[in-house]
């Protein structure tokens, strides 16, 4: 994904039921890239970004499969 593009929610049916009533009002994503936190045992956590509905989210990797990239050609 890349930092300033806009991407497609997808596949809405398939998230899950604790998501859902948020994202089923959302058709388009800015994303805004990752967000990555260290831990004190030096592990390192990537979580992505997006701008949905005007709202900042935090998402995980799992969460991207549902974004695609706009398709201008339809």
């Amino acid at each position: 994904m890349k930092v300033g593009e806009i991407y497609e929610v997808r596949h809405k049916w398939m998230l899950p039921h604790s998501q859902n009533s948020f994202w089923q009002n959302v058709s388009t994503v800015l994303y805004l890239g990752e967000d990555i936190i260290t831990r004190p045992d030096g592990y390192s956590v990537v979580n992505h970004v997006v701008l949905a509905n005007g709202e900042k989210r935090l998402l995980d990797q799992n969460f991207l499969k549902f974004f695609e990239e706009i398709d201008e050609d339809r």
